[in-house]
């Protein structure tokens, strides 16, 4: 069976929020991103590269867009209708393992929200802690200025990197939105919490974590302080402890 593969420049709206939707897209070439709203909030949310697929729930549930997702570069982009997803389902079941393993990604990471919620504290990642705890959050610096601020949770470990659209990942610090060049990666680095210490560790990302600097050697922790410098690849930040 042959797709039909479009070509798409840089700036170009593949489908807005609220539109309706019978077609998925798969990404042969370039990047595409998706917003919340191209209009009132043009921030992405995601990047999605070559081998990413997205749009899959308008053929699943039937609904309208609830995202907007625009080209970041000139891309090419496959189109999969309804039929062709049956087809290509049949074909290869290993996409469907990989959309099971993203839509149950998305599910734990709801229930966990509801959880937190239930606990008292903010679903959306807010720096309101366990009594007990020091709170601590990851400060952006662009060019040198605070800017985005990234609260870490108290559980035991948290997440750095960016969203991980195929099988749904969603990292507790989420530097996707901030990292233009795409320097992290998709599993970048976890902070621990050992024994009331704050430890960082990298998982071999491509271009490194640095503290103050220095280059953390992957898979062997690191302990942290209040007012270090941290860098995930190219994205400069501050650790503030309370």
């Amino acid at each position: 069976m042959a797709y039909t593969v479009v070509d798409i420049e840089a700036g170009s709206v593949v489908f807005d929020r609220g539109d309706e939707g019978d077609v998925m897209y798969l990404v042969q070439a370039g990047e595409v991103e998706v917003l919340r709203d191209l209009d009132d909030d043009p921030r992405p949310l995601a990047v999605f590269e070559r081998g990413d697929f997205f749009g899959e729930m308008a053929i699943l549930e039937r609904q309208p867009r609830t995202h907007a997702v625009r080209a970041r570069t000139d891309a090419k982009l496959v189109k999969i209708d309804a039929g062709d997803f049956a087809h290509m389902l049949t074909r290869n079941p290993e996409i469907a393992v990989r959309m099971i393993r993203k839509l149950s990604r998305r599910l734990t990471a709801t229930e966990e929200k509801l959880f937190r919620a239930w606990r008292g504290e903010d679903a959306l990642g807010d720096d309101t802690h366990a009594t007990g705890r020091r709170r601590a959050r990851l400060v952006h610096l662009a060019e040198g200025r605070p800017g985005a601020v990234f609260p870490l949770g108290d559980g035991p470990e948290s997440t750095v990197g960016r969203l991980d659209p195929i099988n749904g990942i969603h990292p507790d610090v989420d530097l996707t939105a901030i990292d233009q060049q795409l320097s992290t990666s998709r599993r970048h680095a976890r902070f621990l919490r050992r024994d009331g210490k704050l430890l960082l560790v990298e998982d071999k990302a491509t271009n490194g974590t640095f503290v103050n600097g220095r280059r953390l050697v992957p898979t062997e922790p690191v302990e942290l302080h209040g007012g270090e410098a941290v860098t995930f690849g190219a994205v400069h930040m501050r650790l503030l402890v309370d």
